[in-house]
């Protein structure tokens, strides 16, 4: 009954997490019971992602030349290029550096650990998701405490060296566990119940949503004008970006891989990053607010992919 009950949520997952984000929002009370838990669903959504993977087998196949090339250019882009062009442009603009911090973290976070299960409810292609999500997130602990240093300066409110040490623990734990869960189900049990484990990733990230969105309600009809300016940097962050680049991705590589690129450069592990950056209330306002975006993405993609 369970393994029925995650299929039909995995084989609606979309709609799920659709659903999921607004009641996360509207309703009260499990928030506040699973606060100071954000920590433990991050590096459990990150686990779950992972075990789908075979880890060695993709770092294996990824360190070919020409693949390991690409995919470290596309990772520079991601995790560079992209932070640094959110810097300029938010400076430009003279947004509050309470905003800069926002989107330098997130920008600079890896790919988002789900970007695989997303590319499969879309048809992208899922492999290359993996291939970006497994490099940039390991290389997380060093890139994205340098590019925040770099970009930020003294407006970083954390240690350099603080950032990578929580970044290598929830990414250490989780990979370990992922490895540890596919060796002990085994490959085939694990594609074989790959629909119910969509569906078990969908309710976690649900869940992973009440402590993220304690209080938001509340502060979204206390300062509304605050709050939409910054739900609408979220969506410009995310949809905007996976929008945008979608056409010059899809000409490039296709609509499979290209698809991949475009969900990945807006959907990246901003809660990865809040993980790391402990007590700065703007950016875990602007994390929950940027679940909204990217709990559409499948139903946003997925029109702008017809066309």
């Amino acid at each position: 009954m369970i393994l029925g009950a995650l299929a039909w949520a995995g084989a609606r997952a979309q709609w799920v997490l659709a659903f999921g984000v607004i009641a996360a929002l509207l309703i009260p009370g499990p928030g506040a019971l699973l606060q100071g838990t954000l920590a433990f669903w991050v590096t459990l959504l990150y686990a779950l992602s992972m075990s789908r993977i075979d880890l060695l087998g993709v770092v294996r196949r990824a360190m070919g030349p020409r693949r390991m090339a690409r995919n470290l250019v596309i990772s520079a882009l991601l995790v560079g290029v992209m932070p640094a062009g959110a810097w300029a442009l938010a400076t430009t603009l003279g947004l509050p550096q309470s905003h800069v911090d926002s989107l330098v973290y997130t920008f600079a976070a890896p790919a988002l650990g789900s970007a695989a299960a997303f590319c499969l409810i879309l048809g992208f292609d899922a492999a290359f998701a993996i291939e970006l999500t497994v490099l940039s997130s390991l290389a997380a602990p060093i890139t994205m405490p340098a590019v925040a240093r770099l970009l930020l300066g003294e407006a970083m409110p954390i240690d350099a060296a603080d950032m990578a040490w929580r970044l290598a623990l929830v990414i250490g734990i989780g990979s370990v566990g992922a490895v540890m869960a596919r060796r002990l189900l085994g490959p085939a049990r694990i594609d074989r119940h790959g629909v119910s484990l969509d569906g078990l990733s969908a309710i976690i990230l649900v869940v992973f949503l009440f402590p993220l969105f304690e209080g938001l309600l509340q502060t979204m009809i206390q300062s509304p004008c605050f709050t939409l300016g910054l739900l609408g940097m979220a969506i410009l962050a995310n949809l905007g970006v996976q929008i945008a680049a979608f056409p010059a991705t899809r000409k490039a590589a296709g609509t499979s891989t290209g698809g991949a690129a475009a969900l990945i450069m807006g959907n990246r592990n901003a809660a990865l990053a809040l993980a790391s950056v402990p007590g700065d209330a703007v950016f875990a306002l602007f994390v929950a607010l940027y679940q909204f975006p990217m709990y559409f993405t499948p139903l946003v993609m997925r029109r702008i992919a017809r066309q």
